[in-house]
């Protein structure tokens, strides 16, 4: 088999892997391979192939994990929508619908917010309860401390 083909071959599966996860897992390879290919097509021997598909995968790598990386995940989170849902962590609130753990009902009113909520065991309605975590989009209370 030819060398410029083994790296086109390369250059590919690496490109695919990293379209299928864009999380710049195997772009420095696609990049090294397709070096690597050229160098092939001009002729150059199989070491220096080898030597440049190594040196240009690792320069790759370092821009990117020093310099690209780090703007696109400071991007991504100045795009998150922040919703201040975990405002109501730690929150006391009232029990309006009587919260079953079997049946996987239950609300309660937080900060003036109706939420589904659930529990280990069943708390009536009209009972305070203390917020204590998120799962989804339902709280996850417990009995309040009468203390």
């Amino acid at each position: 088999m030819e060398m410029w083909l083994l790296w086109l071959i390369l250059t590919v599966v690496f490109s695919l892997v990293e379209a299928a996860t864009l999380g710049l897992t195997t772009v420095w390879c696609a990049i090294g391979s397709g070096v690597a290919c050229i160098l092939a097509l001009l002729g150059a021997p199989v070491p220096a192939q080898l030597a440049s598909m190594v040196i240009v995968s690792v320069v790759c790598f370092i821009v990117c994990m020093i310099w690209i990386k780090p703007k696109l995940d400071e991007r991504h989170r100045m795009n998150a929508e922040h919703t201040n849902a975990d405002r109501v962590l730690g929150k006391e609130g009232i029990v309006i619908k009587t919260i079953d753990p079997l049946a996987g009902v239950g609300q309660v009113k937080v900060i003036g917010q109706v939420w589904s909520a659930k529990a280990d065991t069943v708390i009536d309605e009209g009972t305070l309860v203390t917020v204590r975590s998120m799962e989804g989009v339902k709280l996850i209370v417990e009995k309040a401390d009468k203390g």
